[in-house]
């Protein structure tokens, strides 16, 4: 397909009208609020209301699926953790934190020791991009953003795929939110040294696609605002025993744990860390 070029005056109007009057309307009408009148009668208005070759560029730049896996994706509605009250099943839980001794992990850059006798740990789960694969339902990975907060999040849709060959391995696009939050991190590692901070790459943790640990080691090589320690979970060990039981599946995703207990006091994305952790201190 050709380069789509600079988004023209009528593809904002387009693209406006679909936010306003699709967006808008129908990301909080899923399962039992749904009302098909309501849609179809929008659908219809909105493909009576724009030239089809300008909603066709629109569609392409925003990677819109068909209309029908559009209406399914918004009937079916957000993933649990992105819908209002939600909270994770590990709050104010106690968790057993052996594994962060056990692993195995790739090392990069740091050490997890110390973080025992640490006041407050951190666990941080980041990718520096996604691989998101050819299905329609991979392309709303954006559709039911916003809910919690104004910055984007990544989610784990269930038609998420990307194959092990290395040649099928085509990351689309970095993970913006978390390069985002490395500066955030970072300066919360200097400034407060009872907090150990302790962070996992995890490039598959949505596909379960293979890490190219030599990338991910480059990659890190050449930012200058990871200071803390860094981890590669090429066995889903971080995954496995906080990350999927959290059910938040979010990247950047941290968890703050008091260690002598081993109780999770909040989870959630870096961005917000600010207000929790502070609170955290001040109870640990």
């Amino acid at each position: 397909m050709a380069p789509l070029g600079p988004e023209t005056p009528a593809e904002l109007t387009v693209k406006n009208d679909f936010q306003t009057h699709i967006w808008a309307v129908f990301q909080d009408l899923y399962e039992d609020k749904w009302d098909q009148g309501r849609w179809n009668a929008s659908v219809a208005r909105f493909r009576a209301a724009h030239d089809p070759a300008i909603v066709q560029r629109f569609w392409a730049r925003a990677k819109l699926p068909a209309w029908d896996a559009l209406e399914a994706q918004f009937r079916k509605g957000p993933p649990p953790f992105l819908r209002p009250g939600w909270q994770s099943p590990l709050l104010g839980k106690r968790v057993d934190l052996g594994w962060i001794d056990r692993g195995p992990f790739e090392h990069v850059k740091g050490s997890t020791e110390g973080w025992r006798d640490a006041k407050l740990l951190i666990v941080e789960f980041w990718a520096s991009r996604l691989c998101i694969a050819g299905h329609d339902e991979a392309r709303l990975v954006l559709v039911f953003i916003g809910r919690k907060t104004s910055r984007t999040v990544y989610y784990a849709l269930g038609a998420l795929r990307c194959t092990s060959a290395a040649t099928d391995y085509v990351p689309r696009g970095w993970c913006r939110p978390c390069l985002a939050v490395f500066r955030d991190l970072s300066a919360i590692a200097r400034s407060h040294p009872e907090i150990k901070i302790i962070t996992f790459n995890s490039e598959g943790i949505f596909t379960n696609a293979p890490i190219d640990a030599a990338a991910v080691r480059r990659f890190v090589a050449q930012r200058d605002d990871m200071d803390y320690p860094v981890f590669i979970d090429t066995h889903r060990v971080a995954v496995n025993s906080i990350f999927q039981p959290g059910q938040n599946l979010s990247i950047p995703l941290a968890f703050i744990i008091t260690p002598k207990d081993g109780v999770v006091r909040w989870v959630g994305n870096p961005e917000d860390i600010a207000v929790p952790l502070d609170k955290a201190l001040k109870a640990a």
